[in-house]
C-alpha cells in the first residue's frame, strides 16, 4: 500500500506545467487595448507586457487577419535578448489599409517550450 501511495504521488508530481507566459496589454492615453473603428489608413499603437511564468519568454509576434479570413499573417516577430527572458515590452504602431473592412490583429508571446499566450485586436476600417 505504501509503494501504491509512494508511485501515485509520483506521478502526480511529475505532471507537467502547461502555464504559458503572461501577456498584457499596456493602457493608458496612448494605447489602444479594445476593438475600434477607424477610418482609411488609420493608425494606433499597442503596447505588449509579456512576463515569465514556467520558462524563459522567446519571441513576441503580430499577425493580421483581414476581412473575416481565420489564416492570419506574420506581420512581426522578435526574439528576446538575454536581459528579457524573464520581463519584455513592446510598443507596436500599426496602419490600417487604405481599404474599408475589418483587421484581426492577433499580438503573441511564446516562451521557451513553445507556450503561447494571444490578445487580440478588432479594428473595423471605414
Amino acid at each position: 500500500m505504501t509503494i501504491l501511495l509512494s508511485l501515485i504521488f509520483l506521478i502526480a508530481s511529475c505532471k507537467k506545467d502547461n502555464t504559458p507566459p503572461d501577456l498584457q496589454f499596456k493602457t493608458g492615453a496612448n494605447y489602444t487595448s479594445t476593438n475600434l473603428t477607424l477610418g482609411l489608413g488609420g493608425s494606433f499603437t499597442v503596447g505588449l507586457i509579456a512576463n515569465k511564468e514556467k520558462d524563459d519568454l522567446n519571441l513576441i509576434y503580430t499577425e493580421v487577419a483581414f476581412d473575416g479570413t481565420n489564416s492570419p499573417n506574420r506581420i512581426f516577430h522578435t526574439y528576446m535578448n538575454s536581459s528579457e527572458r524573464k520581463h519584455a515590452e513592446r510598443d507596436i504602431t500599426i496602419t490600417c489599409r487604405n481599404q474599408a473592412g475589418t483587421e484581426r490583429w492577433v499580438f503573441n508571446v511564446n516562451d521557451a517550450d513553445g507556450r503561447i499566450s494571444k490578445k487580440e485586436i478588432k479594428v473595423t476600417v471605414q
